[in-house]
């Protein structure tokens, strides 16, 4: 059951008639969003634009043509010599195989007479 006993303030809240709160305008709601979703984008633009675009001197230095004409004749020669190099110790490796299975082929050759018993 209700209470008889009603304060002043219950009373004035069940008996007063409500009113609308002052809401902000749809046009300005619009404005705000539309604010924040640009700021939004600005600041996604600007961070995607440091992270790749922030250290691209570092990147790519500029070097004179000519520089880079001599750094590319400098390597072609190295890797000439390095070529050259190879190929000389590639002949030097079957140069001593060819040599160690000769001298193999001889070793068995005087085992294989030494081990005969004296025909004499």
């Amino acid at each position: 059951m209700a209470d008889p006993r009603r304060s002043a303030r219950q009373r004035r809240d069940a008996q007063r008639a409500f009113e609308l709160q002052p809401v902000r305008s749809r046009a300005w709601r619009w404005g705000v969003a539309l604010t924040w979703t640009a700021a939004a984008a600005a600041a996604g633009a600007g961070l995607t634009a440091w992270a790749l675009y922030a250290d691209d001197a570092g990147r790519c230095p500029v070097v004179a043509p000519d520089l880079l004409q001599t750094r590319l004749s400098n390597t072609e020669l190295a890797l000439e010599q390095e070529r050259a190099a190879r190929s000389a110790l590639q002949k030097a490796a079957d140069a001593a195989q060819a040599e160690a299975a000769k001298l193999q082929a001889e070793l068995v050759f005087l085992r294989g007479h030494g081990a005969r018993p004296n025909a004499h």
